[in-house]
């Protein structure tokens, strides 16, 4: 009894650090509840400087230009700038957003990348836990 125990554990909590991989790969930071999707224009990039161990670097986020259902143009900064090696966005893109209707400063970008890490080490973990007792449990 304490050996099929000891056996079915890793294959439930495998399974559920994958659906919750699952769950948090489907949500990405500052999402909008009842928000507006939409295609908005990069225009430009706000620039400031940011330290990460007193060390000085050129942090950036894409300025967006988009137009609202009621043709108004809106421009607005991006609330998460990052280090300007890492961009991946350039003048004259195309991406889609999804905006608040009551403040249309407050987006964010589909797919910016922001949601990838934890649900990756998540779903990875879970499959290698289920996949190591199964292989243990055939083998002995």
């Amino acid at each position: 009894m304490i050996y099929y125990l000891i056996t079915v554990v890793p294959v439930i909590l495998g399974a559920v650090m994958i659906l919750s991989g699952l769950i948090i790969r489907k949500r990405p930071r500052g999402k909008i509840r009842n928000g507006i999707f939409t295609e908005a224009l990069i225009v430009d990039f706000a620039e400031k400087t940011a330290y990460m161990k007193k060390v000085p670097y050129k942090a950036v986020s894409p300025v967006v230009e988009f137009s609202t259902p009621d043709s108004r143009k809106i421009t607005a900064v991006y609330p998460y700038f990052i280090n300007e090696d890492f961009v991946t966005f350039k003048r004259g893109d195309t991406v889609r957003i999804c905006y608040d209707s009551k403040n249309t400063n407050r987006f964010h970008i589909e797919n910016d990348g922001s949601k990838s890490s934890l649900s990756f080490v998540l779903l990875f973990s879970g499959l290698f836990m289920i996949v190591a007792d199964v292989v243990m449990f055939l083998k002995y």
